[in-house]
């Protein structure tokens, strides 16, 4: 792939938020992640220093900084509504990483709202 083709690609808005709504739900298991491998301080100061320079806590906030750009930018030439329905996508990225990553339990109802939020941003990126 040539950098012309991948820069054409990039200026895709809906490509834009696609990578946006990927990096935010690794950011949330980035963060997940680097929580839940840091120990706890001697008080709630030192416990959330810790926390906050973890190293997945930093990348998963870097993650989100990443996410925020390519989200700005499809703001900007898509508008909110277009947007922000995306953001929802970010649930069902996080429910499969918590599940894969994280070995955590998804209830069949929560699947079955994953489902619905899926039908409707699948509906939203088909009306553009």
């Amino acid at each position: 792939m040539s950098a012309l083709t991948i820069r054409t690609l990039l200026a895709d808005p809906l490509v834009q938020i696609i990578i946006a709504t990927l990096l935010g739900g690794i950011g949330q298991a980035l963060i997940k992640y680097g929580v839940t491998n840091t120990e706890a301080g001697s008080g709630l100061v030192s416990t959330a220093i810790r926390l906050m320079l973890s190293p997945g806590v930093l990348a998963g906030l870097c993650a989100y900084a990443i996410s925020s750009v390519f989200y700005v930018m499809v703001v900007r030439s898509k508008g909110l509504s277009f947007a922000y329905p995306f953001v929802a996508a970010n649930q069902v990225i996080v429910f499969l990483l918590a599940w894969l990553l994280f070995r955590e339990a998804i209830p069949p109802l929560r699947v079955a709202g994953l489902v619905v939020v899926c039908i409707g941003v699948t509906l939203i990126a088909l009306g553009k």
